[in-house]
């Protein structure tokens, strides 16, 4: 083919990852100057794209290229090789199209010039690079996975465990359990499967300042998200000791200009879930209750609202009626109830206004009149040491896989050991002997840091676990109208009284 006489030549670089060379990108285009003396052109531009994926067809540099091309700028570009330009088939035939219409020709170190055909085979070749890329990459993490490994993201709530081999080489795909960040994902568990929603929960979360798991503040989104797909806080089956992988089957968007990954939910028969207790942080019972909770609030078809009614905001919502007319007496204004029946239709002769702070006052002193007897007290007691034993058992449970695992390793660290002492250990054993070791570091480590430096709960005496009962129930009225519970607290209120009943002209008064 003619080569054009001195041409303006475009250099271009890039390389994917930063565990490469930082210089690689800018090695590249060195390498093409020899390519460059011999075509006898002038460098007018230099465009790199270090760390950027070839499957992107918006790189900075790329995009600056193709403009400067354009614009009638530049006659020739150079780059080491054509996989620099382009990886994926599509884009490598969408580039030589591209070329093409510019009249623009394009030189690499490695396939000297590139025409049609060498565009159409390199294509080809992308097209086949990639997909075995893709299968190896899968089969290397289903591996890690039955290993016991993790092969995705971290999900909130851990830490990467720092692990070693001989070389002092990173051994990736283990997790710990970060105890602050757990206490987050069990309250938030525990928040929800009270009544609380995931939008009073986040509120409550970026008040105290409790950073998101991007270091932000929280949305409601990031706690609810879609059970169907596991996501979300609410639905990581993670937190109970399953590792469930391979849910969604990842693809890129050929319409995009950004080529953005989008993905689709597997059969769930092709899912791969391996037991994990070393990292559960909730138990069964509040997994099981945020489900409940998950399937009561579904939106009904043609409901407007996400539970399918509008959520209680007062202790006595929907309880109140009027003696006169059966209707119900609702909020008027900031503090009152008045009969449904008299303001809103004009069918009822009662005038009366209620102050809600009295009526619930009245309300709870009837309460507090049935609950504060023997038996209650009893129940109060039982319950009490129930939690305190639950809450101290759930570290000794946490940490019992990990002295199990800590008696494994010593017995084969012993053996090792008595291998090492007749001569017997070979360099593979070696090297099991060290991994061993560090293992064994990382155990101990562990159970140090779980340790609480105090007794997590106290068993109290028999009397003061009656008095706070005493204390709990004559302040029921202000512990109940907090903020915080006041959803969950108006459903209780729901089970335990049929009815509050309004009469205007009693013998007493209303």
């Amino acid at each position: 083919m003619l080569k054009k006489t001195n041409p303006r030549i475009v250099l271009y670089g890039r390389h994917s990852t930063s565990l490469q060379t930082a210089t690689s990108s800018e090695d590249q285009t060195a390498s093409c100057m020899k390519l460059v003396d011999h075509l006898g052109g002038t460098v007018v531009a230099t465009f790199l794209d270090p760390e950027m994926s070839g499957y992107k067809r918006n790189r900075p540099g790329l995009k600056q290229l193709l403009r400067l091309i354009e614009d009638g700028g530049a006659d020739m570009v150079v780059c080491e090789s054509l996989d620099r330009l382009a990886r994926d088939g599509e884009d490598v035939a969408w580039l030589g199209k591209k070329l093409g219409y510019h009249d623009i020709d394009l030189y690499t170190v490695t396939e000297l010039h590139v025409d049609q055909v060498k565009f159409g085979v390199a294509a080809l070749l992308g097209a086949i690079f990639l997909k075995n890329l893709v299968d190896k990459t899968l089969r290397g993490m289903e591996a890690a996975i039955v290993a016991g490994k993790i092969a995705g993201g971290r999900s909130y709530g851990y830490e990467t465990r720092k692990i070693y081999d001989a070389d002092g080489e990173r051994i990736r795909g283990y997790l710990d359990i970060s105890p602050v960040k757990a206490s987050v994902v069990e309250r938030i568990c525990s928040d929800f499967a009270s009544g609380l929603s995931a939008y009073e929960i986040a509120k409550a979360l970026n008040e105290e300042g409790v950073t998101s798991p991007r270091g932000k503040q929280w949305n409601a989104s990031t706690i609810r998200g879609d059970p169907k797909k596991f996501t979300g806080i609410l639905n990581n089956p993670l937190y109970v000791g399953r590792l469930v992988w391979g849910r969604r089957k990842w693809r890129r968007n050929p319409d995009s200009e950004n080529r953005e990954r989008r993905y689709t939910m597997r059969d769930p028969a092709l899912w791969l879930e391996i037991e994990v207790p070393d990292l559960r942080i909730i138990d069964d019972a509040l997994w099981e209750a945020v489900r409940a909770e998950i399937l009561r609030r579904e939106r009904p078809k043609g409901a407007k609202s996400p539970a399918g009614s509008k959520r209680k905001k007062h202790l006595l919502s929907s309880l109140i009626r009027c003696s006169s007319c059966g209707a119900n007496y609702t909020i008027s204004g900031k503090d009152y109830y008045r009969c449904a029946g008299q303001k809103e239709r004009g069918t009822c002769g009662n005038t009366l206004s209620v102050r809600k702070g009295a009526l619930e006052h009245a309300a709870m002193a009837v309460l507090q009149n049935h609950l504060f007897t023997e038996e209650h007290a009893k129940i109060f007691t039982e319950t009490f040491n129930r939690e305190v034993a639950k809450i101290a058992g759930k570290q000794v449970d946490r940490d019992k896989a990990t002295r199990d695992r800590l008696a494994i390793v010593e017995g084969e660290l012993a053996n090792l050991s008595a291998n090492l002492l007749t001569g017997l250990l070979s360099t593979s054993a070696m090297k099991l002997l060290t991994d061993r070791e560090t293992e064994k570091a990382n155990l101990e480590n562990r159970l140090t840091r779980s340790a609480p430096a105090q007794p997590i709960a106290q068993i109290v005496p028999h009397p003061v676990r009656v008095q706070k009962f005493g204390e709990k129930i004559g302040a029921l009225r202000e512990t109940l109208g907090e903020e915080t519970i006041r959803t969950e607290a108006a459903e209780l209120m729901s089970r335990l009284i049929e009815s509050v009943i309004i009469y205007p002209d009693g013998a007493n008064g209303p």
